[in-house]
């Protein structure tokens, strides 16, 4: 059986939940350069998801962003959306990983 490196695996979504975002918590995370966040807008009713690298969200020249409904099942599809731009990351930079 073949062992999974690190880059391999699934992104671990275990927080933030659609729980903690209702209330406008924005939640970040990361995983060496790639870096993910969920900014919440419940005004507006939508999740905005980013990913971006190597710097802080408010510094980074990399940032791409998508809008979800603010519902659970936009919350999984941002997660979806997330793990495919990761997949795309280490795709075009293998070397980083």
């Amino acid at each position: 059986m073949a062992v999974m490196r690190q880059w391999q695996r699934p992104l671990e979504f275990d927080r933030p939940t659609f729980d903690m975002l209702r209330f406008n918590n924005i939640y970040t995370n990361s995983r060496k350069d790639f870096r993910w966040r969920h900014c919440p807008n419940v005004e507006e009713g939508t999740l905005t998801a980013s990913v971006y690298t190597t710097k802080c969200f408010e510094c980074a020249d990399d940032v791409v962003s998508r809008d979800f409904p603010l519902t659970e099942e936009g919350f999984e599809e941002s997660k979806k959306w997330i793990e495919s731009k990761f997949r795309e990351f280490v795709e075009a930079n293998p070397n980083r990983y």
